[in-house]
């Protein structure tokens, strides 16, 4: 398991190793912003936010099956407030 992780990581940065350098604020975004994202840009943006949330809670595991379950309720409460900052719609959906 540990091997696959490691693995997937690897293949994960040696993707991403050839595009552009760029550096985002996360709390500055808006849903309609992280709506228009593209699979990927938006998959990594999910995956960063978990692990924002993760690490505030104090937990380090993942689940992939909730990690997508949670990104579709985000996506859909997103959608219905586009103006809204994307980590706020995430702690209003926490509490």
């Amino acid at each position: 398991m540990k091997k696959t992780i490691i693995a997937a990581a690897i293949a994960l940065l040696a993707t991403t190793a050839g595009a552009k350098a760029e550096v985002v604020d996360v709390a500055t975004i808006k849903c309609k912003e992280a709506l228009a994202m593209s699979a990927d840009e938006l998959s990594y943006l999910l995956l960063w936010v978990h692990g924002y949330e993760g690490g505030k809670a104090g937990d380090t595991t993942i689940d992939i099956k909730a990690l997508g379950e949670g990104g579709a309720a985000i996506g859909e409460k997103c959608g219905e407030n586009p103006e809204l900052g994307l980590l706020t719609v995430i702690e209003q959906m926490d509490n």
